[in-house]
């Protein structure tokens, strides 16, 4: 099972992200700041990161800098998913080899899970494609609207 680690302050989008991914197939481990995260990475095997920018402690660009000094973690793929469309926060992290930035107001779900399965190979992509009902269920009872198309969502 691909383990994703979700590192997001704010809950209401952690934890249906993190819902949405386990409907989705995928193992969801949750922190609210890079310390927590740092935690987790030494504790589990992690195959993706989904990482917020601003958070307080220790927020994503800090620990992006720890995670690729390290050489257990230089290579991890990140995906950052940040509301900030533009200055040294996000140039840092695209210069720390960022795999992707998405905006948060701007992607749907679909394009996430999409180049989710880019990332972790076409496996987890079928895996993802088998759980298509159950996790238009799920953004239903999350979003609290009934009958939620998979198409055209957004976190």
């Amino acid at each position: 099972m691909t383990n994703i680690l979700i590192v997001e302050d704010h809950s209401i989008v952690r934890e249906p992200l993190a819902r949405l991914l386990r409907l989705e197939g995928y193992r969801a481990l949750c922190a609210a700041d890079g310390n927590e995260a740092l935690a987790v990475l030494r504790s589990e095997h992690v195959d993706l990161v989904l990482l917020d920018l601003m958070m307080p402690h220790k927020g994503g660009v800090a620990f992006m800098e720890m995670l690729r000094e390290q050489e257990r973690w230089r290579d991890l793929p990140v995906i950052v998913l940040t509301g900030v469309l533009e200055g040294s926060a996000l140039q840092r992290v695209r210069e720390l080899n960022a795999t992707d930035v998405l905006t948060k107001a701007r992607f749907t779900v679909d394009e996430l899970f999409a180049r989710i399965g880019q990332i972790v190979g076409k496996e987890a992509e079928n895996e993802v494609s088998r759980g298509q009902s159950e996790c238009c269920k799920a953004k239903s009872a999350v979003c609290g609207m009934q009958n939620l198309p998979r198409r055209g969502v957004s976190l």
